[in-house]
């Protein structure tokens, strides 16, 4: 049975994130990095042009090709500080299955500009209350996640790792899993 990759989350410091995806990828590694069009002036005076940014600072996603001792080697050669995230409890580093990570840059996909979402990082995004579903109806339909009331409006929150994303979503849209 062929083994399906794995993700992995980096974290560095000071908004180099877009330092170490250029470094993974010359090393041929793909990797992802949740992004958004904003619209910023290149010149004064000019119109303003719409660029990706990054939503989340200073993590970046990474697909785990290599065993850990040759990937951490060659991520010991970028010239910017950063860490794999760890699981706390077994020390060894937090793995994302390709299913979940997948459903996750599905949701973060920014040409579905005109769904409201809202990031969440640390412990916050596991720690916020709401009934296990699958999403049934539209273009998240088979995205596993949470449903969570807040100000009197469901949001569908899936989560990776440290960093969840809330998308607004109808409650009819989803259907309790657990």
């Amino acid at each position: 049975m062929e083994r399906r990759p794995t993700w992995l989350v980096l974290r560095t410091y000071n908004r180099k994130e877009m330092e170490i995806s250029s470094f993974l990828q010359q090393n041929g590694l793909r990797h992802f990095i949740p992004m958004t069009w904003q619209e910023r002036h290149v010149k004064d005076g000019e119109k303003p042009q719409r660029v990706l940014v990054p939503i989340i600072h200073n993590y970046v996603f990474l697909e785990k090709t290599l065993d850990e001792e040759r990937l951490m080697s060659l991520l010991s050669q970028c010239r910017v500080p950063l860490h794999v995230m760890k699981d706390k409890a077994s020390g060894r580093f937090s793995e994302i299955p390709e299913r979940e990570m997948s459903e996750f840059r599905l949701i973060c996909d920014p040409e579905y500009a005109t769904t409201p979402k809202e990031f969440i990082v640390g412990d916050d995004a596991e720690a916020l209350p709401g009934k296990e579903v699958i999403v049934v109806h539209g273009p998240f339909a088979g995205v596993r996640g949470k449903l969570h009331k807040k100000n009197q409006k469901y949001w569908f929150v899936k989560t990776v790792g440290e960093i969840g994303v809330m998308i607004r979503i109808s409650r009819w849209y989803c259907k309790v899993t657990g």
